[in-house]
């Protein structure tokens, strides 16, 4: 197995647009196609990655509107409808967060769409599939920062 420090340094902030990325960044670090695949795996089985992702600079794809919708969901059913939630091609977050004495809500999504109303048409599909009824939404208005993490190791 090729040292996973040569192959996590070899990956780049963008990924090559090209018809085998992989392949590219492999050659770049001096190993094969299949090697980089596996070490990457291999990282991912291992927990030491999350995963290897594209970002979808979601304004530049034509997707020019977003809300953040909160849910309020059954403790017991944050599971199951979590991953309903998250299922949806238009949702690019789903996260639980913490209730607290004046906020009720604990499932969040962020829904893209190329309209407002195709935004909201999405949430009500969401609330459809799901039976959650008790929701907010609150759309975008600017966009100040929206970058990959990048961890820096010195």
């Amino acid at each position: 197995m090729v040292a996973p420090d040569n192959i996590l340094k070899a990956i780049p902030y963008d990924f090559p647009l090209t018809e085998r990325p992989y392949r590219d960044i492999a050659v770049g670090a001096g190993v094969s196609e299949k090697e980089l695949i596996e070490t990457l795996s291999d990282l991912r089985t291992r927990g030491l990655i999350r995963r290897v992702a594209a970002i979808l600079h979601h304004r530049k794809a034509t997707y020019v509107c977003n809300v953040m919708v909160v849910w309020r969901v059954p403790e017991e059913d944050v599971e199951r409808i979590g991953q309903v939630m998250a299922s949806f091609p238009e949702v690019s977050h789903c996260y639980e967060r913490g209730r607290n004495s004046y906020w009720e809500y604990n499932v969040f999504t962020m829904v893209h769409g190329r309209s407002s109303e195709g935004c909201v048409d999405t949430v009500k599909r969401i609330s459809t599939e799901t039976g959650i009824v008790d929701f907010q939404l609150f759309a975008s208005k600017r966009e100040f920062k929206k970058t990959s993490l990048m961890v820096n190791n010195g």
